[in-house]
C-alpha cells in the first residue's frame, strides 16, 4: 500500500484526481446500462407498431452504448495520461482514434435505419395483386444509401487524419465534370434511373407503354439505366431510362377502371324501336354486378364524326342507325375485363333481338325507274 502511495506521490496525483477518474467511470456504467434499460422497455413498449419515426429512434440503440463508452474513455484517458505526462500521446493518438470511432457510431446508427427501413418498406410495399413491385425499387435505394453513408464516412475520416478534404473535392469535381462529359447518355440513363425511383410512375409487373406507341409491354426489371420491357409478342426491350423519363408514358396497370366502348348499328327498318332498345340497355347496365356505377355510363346516338371502322358517319349512317355504350368495369385485369365485355356485348345483342330488331350489315339499295327495266324474255314454249 506504502509503495502504491508513492507511486501516486511521484506523479503527484491526488486523492481528489483519483475520485474523478472514479466518477468518470461510475457515470459511464450508468449512463450505458440506462441507455440499454431505455431502449429495451422502449422497443417492448411500442407492441411491434412500425412507423419511420420509431425506426429511426430505435437505430440509436447500439450506437448510443458504444458511444458513450467511447466517451467515459476519453475522458478517463484524458486524466490519466495527464498525470503521466502522456499528453502528445492523447492529443496525436487518443484524440483521433475516439473521433474515429465517433465517426464508427455514425455510420453504425445509419446503417441499422437503413436496414431497418429496408425491412419496413418491403413489408407496407406488397401490391394487393400479389406481385412485389417495389422490391427492386427498395434494394436499390437502400444500397443508395450506404453509398452515400460510406462517401460521408470517408470525408469524415479524412478530415479526422488531416488530409486536405478541400482540395480533394475539388480534384474529384474536376474529374466528375470529364466524366460527365466523356459519358453524357449513360449518366443521364442513370439519373433517369434515379428519378423512376423516387417518384416510381411504375414499377416490376406493370404494363406500360408510351403515347406515341413506340415501347409497350410489361416492365421485367429496373436497373440504375435501363428498364427492361417484355413486349406481348415475347420480345425483351432494354430501354435507356433517360428515354422514358423524356416521354409520356402510361401506366396502364395503375388504371381504377377498364372502359367498354363499343359503337352498334341498327337496321333503318327499327327506328320506331331505338329508345326502347336504348331504354332497356341503360336499364341492364344500370344493374350489371360488374359496372361501376360511380362512373359515367352512356347509350347514346353517335356524332356526325365517329369513326365507324371503314367510315365516319353520325347516327343516320350509310345503311345503319349508329349509337355507342360507354361504360366502366369495376375490374381491370385484361382477361377479366374481356370476359365481362364479351358477356356485356351479347346480352346487349340479345336485348336487340328480343324487340323483334337487328344489328344492320353494310347494304345498298338501288333505285332503278320501272320504265328502265326491260323485261326478261320467256322462254320459248
Amino acid at each position: 500500500m506504502d509503495k502504491l502511495f508513492d507511486f501516486f506521490k511521484a506523479y503527484d496525483i491526488s486523492l481528489s484526481q483519483l475520485l474523478i477518474v472514479a466518477l468518470i467511470f461510475f457515470v459511464t456504467i450508468a449512463v450505458y446500462l440506462g441507455v440499454r434499460f431505455f431502449f429495451q422497455r422502449y422497443e417492448k413498449s411500442i407492441h411491434h407498431s412500425q412507423t419511420v419515426k420509431i425506426l429511426f429512434y430505435l437505430s440509436f440503440d447500439k450506437p448510443l452504448q458504444l458511444a458513450t463508452i467511447v466517451i467515459g474513455f476519453y475522458f478517463i484517458a484524458m486524466h490519466v495520461l495527464t498525470w503521466f505526462r502522456f499528453t502528445s500521446f492523447f492529443d496525436q493518438v487518443v484524440t483521433p482514434g475516439v473521433n474515429i470511432a465517433l465517426a464508427l457510431c455514425f455510420f453504425m446508427l445509419m446503417n441499422t435505419f437503413l436496414s431497418r427501413l429496408k425491412g419496413y418498406s418491403i413489408t407496407k410495399t406488397t401490391r394487393t395483386d400479389g406481385g412485389y413491385d417495389n422490391f427492386a425499387k427498395i434494394e436499390q435505394i437502400h444500397k443508395l444509401g450506404q453509398v452515400l453513408t460510406v462517401a460521408i464516412m470517408v470525408f469524415i475520416l479524412a478530415s479526422i487524419l488531416g488530409l486536405k478534404v478541400s482540395q480533394g473535392i475539388a480534384y474529384l469535381g474536376g474529374g466528375l465534370a470529364i466524366l460527365a462529359l466523356v459519358f453524357k447518355d449513360t449518366l443521364s440513363s442513370v439519373f433517369g434511373g434515379l428519378i423512376i425511383y423516387l417518384d416510381s410512375p411504375y414499377a416490376v409487373g406493370d404494363w406500360i407503354y408510351t403515347i406515341d406507341g413506340t415501347i409497350q409491354g410489361t416492365v421485367e426489371k429496373i436497373s440504375w439505366r435501363l428498364t427492361h420491357i417484355r413486349t406481348f409478342d415475347k420480345r425483351l426491350i432494354f430501354t435507356p431510362n433517360n428515354i422514358l423519363i423524356t416521354q409520356a408514358v402510361v401506366n396502364a396497370s395503375r388504371m381504377s377502371n377498364r372502359r367498354i366502348l363499343q359503337y352498334i348499328g341498327l337496321r333503318y327498318d327499327d327506328f320506331d324501336k331505338f329508345e326502347a332498345i336504348q331504354k332497356d340497355i341503360y336499364t341492364y347496365l344500370g344493374e350489371h354486378p360488374d359496372i361501376d356505377q360511380n362512373c359515367l355510363t352512356l347509350v347514346n346516338v353517335v356524332n356526325g364524326s365517329t369513326d365507324m371502322g371503314s367510315t365516319t358517319e353520325g347516327f343516320f349512317g350509310g345503311s345503319s342507325l349508329n349509337f355507342s355504350v360507354y361504360t366502366f368495369t369495376k375490374v381491370t385485369n385484361w382477361l377479366k375485363f374481356q370476359a365481362i365485355q364479351d358477356k356485356i356485348m351479347m346480352d346487349i345483342g340479345r336485348i336487340i333481338y328480343r324487340h323483334d330488331a337487328e344489328i344492320a350489315f353494310t347494304t345498298m339499295t338501288l333505285d332503278i325507274p320501272k320504265a328502265d327495266i326491260e323485261p326478261i324474255p320467256q322462254a320459248a314454249q
